[in-house]
């Protein structure tokens, strides 16, 4: 295959036009040859070859925005982060990003991240919705996200990831919180484990802290197992800290939950550093099922949330609304499963 032209370099993209005047046809020909229709049409295979030569002489490529404006669709779904930013060294995000772009690419799809947080909610509005995309998945967004009431009465098509719409109105794909809390609260109660402590994490940030607390509290007391108030600490500077306010008190807890893995595997490092044994004197427990980089020969025990199936379903159920094959608003829940690791174990009698 012969390399573009060098000699024919130019500012800015080339034209049909330009490709058409070098092999002798019209736009239209030109047109038609580049978008395969050759044989249907039955153009000559001499024009089909003079048209593909200037082609590649202009290092031309067909307007993909034409393209979607004839064509209803741009082959392009759009991802946004309702955080509004991104830490280098989130290990959620960067395993549901890869599960997404695999997903789409796997439907023939290609995915536009947004990363300009600094519009107004309509400019951002405006913007997602301005013909660059087929529909957007939305990650995470709060109950009072700005973006929601814009996106609840527009066309466009729109797939909630790892959170609801209080409103039920947009469609969403998460996580079973619910069954996966459950089955944690049955595992500590099957292992004797009656003093539990919870470690939260508060603010912008943390999405689903407090309400993971609250449902595993609801499930223990349930179970027979209280956690009062006091027994739920809100992790603000180093895990030590926060273990040493755990295992100073006089009946200290025989098993920690975390809110997410992230910070179980921070506990478990101070674990170490304290001599604490893990879980012999002390079990914990986390949410995600991701196992972070961290100075410890542990494996959380962890619900684990498969993101290439979180991944997969949400871009499918987005594909369907953007092909008007499904019309009701889905709420779709994932399933997950309790992992043990190496961080459960009987509740110490110490």
């Amino acid at each position: 295959m012969s390399e573009p032209n060098s000699s024919l370099k130019k500012k800015g993209r080339a034209t049909l036009a330009e490709v058409a005047r070098r092999a002798g046809v019209s736009p239209t020909t030109a047109s038609l040859v580049l978008r395969g229709k050759t044989q249907e049409l039955r153009i000559s295979e001499e024009t089909d070859l003079r048209v593909r030569q200037a082609a590649r002489e202009f290092d031309y490529s067909p307007n993909l925005l034409v393209h979607s404006l004839q064509q209803g669709k741009t082959g392009v779904i759009s991802f946004f982060n309702a955080f509004r930013h991104r830490s280098s060294d989130d290990l959620y995000m960067d395993r549901l990003s890869t599960a997404i772009e695999h997903a789409a690419g796997r439907l023939g799809c290609d995915v536009l991240i947004h990363c300009d947080f600094s519009k107004s909610p309509e400019d951002l509005y405006r913007f997602i919705n301005g013909g660059r995309a087929d529909g957007l998945l939305f990650f995470a967004p709060r109950a009072d996200d700005p973006l929601l009431p814009w996106l609840r009465k527009s066309n466009l098509p729109v797939v909630i990831i790892g959170a609801q719409d209080p409103e039920g109105v947009l469609p969403s794909v998460q996580d079973d919180v619910v069954s996966g809390l459950k089955s944690v609260a049955d595992n500590l109660v099957a292992l004797g484990h009656r003093r539990v402590a919870i470690v939260v994490e508060r603010g912008p940030d943390f999405l689903d802290s407090d309400l993971r607390a609250s449902i595993l509290r609801e499930f223990l007391k349930e179970r027979g197992v209280n956690v009062p108030n006091d027994q739920v600490f809100n992790r603000e500077g180093p895990a030590d800290a926060v273990l040493n306010e755990i295992l100073g008190q006089t009946h200290p807890p025989t098993a920690v939950f975390c809110w997410r893995d992230c910070l179980a595997y921070a506990l478990l490092e101070a674990c170490e550093r304290k001599g604490v044994r893990v879980p012999e004197q002390l079990s914990v427990v986390g949410y995600d099922g991701l196992h972070w980089p961290a100075a410890t020969r542990h494996i959380a025990s962890s619900v684990q949330i498969d993101l290439k199936v979180l991944a997969e379903q949400a871009v499918a159920l987005l594909d369907s609304y953007i092909s008007a094959t499904v019309e009701e608003t889905k709420q779709v829940l994932i399933p997950v499963s309790f992992h043990p690791g190496t961080t459960i174990g009987p509740a110490s009698e110490e």
